[in-house]
């Protein structure tokens, strides 16, 4: 039996996001369907590094396909260590006999994945003329998170984004207004506030454990994908806008 490896630089060469879409849409839908195992996540939380470790296993029944991926989430990892603050790899399992298939690089897929979800979720309940996106924080996944959008959107008005005066969101401008300067006028935004109000679509993308997004500054038929809150403590908009949100 062999194993075939996959590197992170070979991952990243292989997805585009047209793919990554097309399959998160197909797993939502056999999840939606019953026709797929996907458990809770496992944590292990490491309180005094101020990170956490995730077990994800899944099994998609009709393509009889199965996998696992571990991945961290350790918010000063870039400060402390020079490290991303997501890093995964991804085990691809034989479900007949258990084998291991492949072993691969997942920070980038999760990355893409994440990014596909949010632009799943957008394109069937988002408005269909949305032209104004908010992003609130300019990690790695905001950049996923816009092509997702881009993808669904192919022609913005305005992309504004907000971070940390750590550089980032500076950064996040220049690297994405070359890509993308011709569909979206980019812009870095010196508040939370300058980032939601007036948006159409507004992504969450930081491990805040306070609410960073006011009820006040929220319209009828925003839509927002939430991404950062993905574990116990953490939180990023004001209670308040989850009273009024629908589905």
């Amino acid at each position: 039996m062999k194993t075939l490896l996959l590197t992170e630089k070979d991952v990243k060469q292989l997805l585009t996001m047209d793919e990554v879409m097309e399959a998160v849409e197909s797993a939502f839908k056999a999840k939606g369907l019953g026709h797929a195992q996907m458990p809770a996540k496992v944590y292990l939380f490491y309180k005094k590094y101020k990170g956490d470790l995730r077990a994800m296993p899944s099994y998609l029944e009709e393509l009889d396909i199965s996998a696992v991926k571990i991945v961290n989430v350790h918010p000063e990892n870039r400060a402390k260590y020079g490290l991303p603050t997501v890093m995964a790899i991804i085990i691809l399992v034989d479900p007949k006999n258990g084998a291991p298939m492949a072993i691969m690089g997942g920070t980038w897929a999760t990355g893409m994945r994440t990014g596909a979800a949010g632009g799943i979720a957008a394109k069937y309940l988002a408005k269909k003329d949305s032209r104004v996106v908010g992003l609130v924080g300019a990690g790695a996944q905001a950049r996923t998170q816009l092509m997702a959008l881009l993808s669904l959107y192919k022609k913005l008005e305005e992309v504004r984004v907000w971070s940390l005066p750590d550089g980032t969101k500076e950064a996040f401008v220049a690297e994405m207004e070359p890509k993308y300067g011709d569909v979206a006028k980019i812009i870095a935004v010196e508040s939370v506030k300058d980032a939601v109000e007036g948006a159409d679509i507004v992504v969450t993308i930081t491990p805040s454990r306070k609410p960073l997004v006011s009820n006040d500054w929220v319209e009828a038929g925003m839509h927002f994908n939430c991404i950062g809150a993905d574990a116990p403590g953490k939180q990023e908009l004001d209670p308040a806008i989850l009273t009024r949100a629908k589905i």
